[in-house]
């Protein structure tokens, strides 16, 4: 088995830059969620990780898991929303995987359960990170290693995006 020790090495190095570069990125938008995330697609759109209607995709999917986590929101409805958007996504040739990873932490940031009623149950953060991080973690990453380091860290930027979502609570 081959090992890639600069890739283990690297990871604390990436989840640093990550969390320095979400600060930074929330300072600069004052809590506008939106904008942070507007923010984020930027920056992968000028990389060329994602094209411009990849980037306007992510950010209705942000729009809508943002709207289906507010008091009034529908969270069972954008959740099924948000898995058809992926799924077309997944379809589509020529997706960018970066854009595939940050669409499916969007639609991970929806927690799905079955009660004992047998009844379902679809949940989501109020305002999730799941989807930010990973486009932060994509931007870093692909920095380190293109295209390839932007989906591993897209995928740990979701993971820890999820993981703060969980202390946080769902709605």
């Amino acid at each position: 088995m081959e090992h890639a020790p600069a890739m283990i090495v690297g990871l604390p190095d990436m989840m640093h830059a990550l969390r320095q570069e979400s600060r930074r990125i929330m300072a600069e938008n004052k809590g506008d969620y939106v904008a942070e995330h507007m923010a984020i697609l930027g920056r992968l759109t000028a990389a060329g990780l994602v094209t411009g209607k990849e980037a306007a995709t992510l950010l209705d999917l942000y729009k809508l898991g943002f709207d289906a986590g507010e008091p009034k929101g529908d969270a069972r409805k954008a959740y099924f929303e948000t898995r058809d958007v992926y799924a077309k996504m997944l379809a589509t040739e020529g997706t960018s995987p970066v854009a595939l990873v940050v669409a499916s932490a969007a639609l991970g940031s929806f927690e799905v359960s079955e009660g004992d009623d047998g009844s379902t149950t679809v949940s989501i953060a109020r305002v999730s990170y799941g989807q930010s991080l990973a486009g932060i973690g994509a931007g870093i990453g692909s920095l380190i290693g293109g295209p390839a380091g932007g989906v591993l860290g897209g995928a740990i930027g979701g993971l820890l995006g999820g993981m703060v979502d969980d202390k946080k609570g769902k709605k």
